[in-house]
């Protein structure tokens, strides 16, 4: 588990229309090396990205690996 230490797994949750049932989908992003964050409270990272499958941009927020 030693490459979960540099990685971000970023999870977003959608209701298919079709079927009715939550579909998830996962993004990995490497993390960045903390030049100019705040060093306060944790934040949580949210990044939109277009998903082709759905054809429309989707809000990924980030969780912890299980």
């Amino acid at each position: 588990m030693a490459w979960q230490k540099n990685k971000i797994l970023l999870v977003s949750t959608e209701i298919d229309p079709v079927s009715g049932k939550k579909v998830f989908h996962r993004y990995v992003v490497r993390k960045s090396k903390g030049k100019g964050k705040n060093i306060g409270q944790p934040v949580k990272l949210k990044l939109k990205k277009y998903n082709p499958a759905l054809k429309r941009h989707v809000e990924y927020t980030e969780t912890k690996y299980k």
